[in-house]
């Protein structure tokens, strides 16, 4: 849809949909062990920013469910940039935000799209096997590192 500039028009949609239907907000998530510690240690550390191509009903619902909110300055959903991961709009929009060059920053993700998006904006990538993701695909993708779970990153990152 972002690629035929229908996507705002469509969400608009799907969200009066939601309204007219009571839908609440969504199921529940699931939250890998040892992401509240690692996201403590990171923010002290770094500003973060949440970079998502999902809806921002879905992701506040994971942000709330999880009391996750405080971690990130930025919060970047399907609809604030003009186009989703794999384009690096996303990545680029929360760089800007945090005021950071995207040389500076680190994208990590589960997903091929998550590490084109971050190596297009001119970011580090780190790919993580917890999700989607297989070791071979990242690393043909490009990934700067791959990680097993999630919490691993702090290894890279703080110390």
């Amino acid at each position: 849809p972002d690629q035929l500039n229908i996507d705002r028009p469509l969400a608009r949609v799907i969200a009066s949909l939601n309204r007219l239907r009571g839908h609440g907000a969504p199921a529940s998530f699931l939250l890998i062990d040892g992401v509240h510690p690692l996201l403590q240690a990171l923010s002290a550390r770094y500003p973060l920013a949440l970079v998502s191509s999902r809806d921002r009903r879905g992701v506040e619902a994971f942000l709330d469910q999880f009391e996750l909110r405080p971690y990130f300055g930025v919060v970047v959903t399907a609809l604030s940039a003009p186009r989703i991961k794999p384009h690096p709009a996303p990545v680029l929009f929360a760089a800007q935000a945090l005021g950071l060059p995207a040389e500076h920053c680190v994208m990590v993700g589960d997903t091929t799209a998550d590490v084109y998006a971050g190596k297009r904006a001119g970011a580090q990538t780190v790919g993580v096997l917890c999700g989607f993701g297989q070791r071979d695909e990242l690393e043909r993708a490009g990934a700067d590192a791959v990680v097993e779970r999630t919490p691993d990153v702090a290894g890279l990152l703080v110390g």
